[in-house]
């Protein structure tokens, strides 16, 4: 009930109120943000145009329920997003390997059409909840109990996403005809 109170606070106008909600939540935020996108400055640029999202949506009386959760989730949606511009902006420079037998070259490009059949499967999901945990897992390396703690979810629901994005991006895989299915 104090958050609550203290969003009612806040929408009548008393900044110390705001101050007191988000303050105990920037550093959390923080290590959530720079634990995606692996960049000081990225991440407190995200978190804090998720406080200005937050004033924004408490002042537009957005029913929050349980506010840590959602701002939680709302920093790491940001840097998610933040993370995928960066992806996209990333130009590859043309790398010249001298490879000298023909097994390499193939070895090489099957290895580099993987990887994007892959990024490809995980932003088509639907399901972004998966696409964040898939993210955090493989990219980001973290522990199961890191994005318990970084999402504010059980360790169980984020093992039981986990489990269900990669189902979900197999199926993905095999639509697109990336991966088969051995029928012998």
């Amino acid at each position: 009930m104090e958050q609550k109170t203290l969003i009612s606070r806040i929408q009548k106008g008393e900044d110390e109120a705001f101050a007191e909600l988000v303050t105990p939540l920037i550093e959390k935020g923080y290590r959530t943000s720079f634990g995606i996108l692996k960049s000081k400055e990225q991440a407190e640029e995200v978190v804090q145009n998720a406080l200005v999202e937050a004033y924004r949506n408490i002042m537009s009386g957005k029913e929050i329920t349980y506010f840590n959760t959602w701002f939680y989730k709302l920093v790491s949606h940001r840097s998610i997003d933040a993370w995928r511009k960066n992806e996209r902006l990333k130009e590859s420079p043309l790398e010249v390997e001298v490879v000298t037998d023909k097994y390499s070259v193939m070895e090489c490009l099957l290895k580099e059409e993987t990887e994007n059949e892959i990024k490809k499967g995980i932003s088509s999901l639907d399901n972004s909840d998966y696409k964040i945990v898939l993210i955090l897992y493989y990219y980001q390396e973290q522990a199961i109990q890191e994005i318990s703690e970084m999402l504010g979810l059980k360790s169980s629901t984020v093992k039981s996403h986990l489990r269900r994005a990669r189902n979900a991006l197999k199926k993905r895989l095999i639509e697109n005809q990336f991966i088969g299915v051995n029928t012998q």
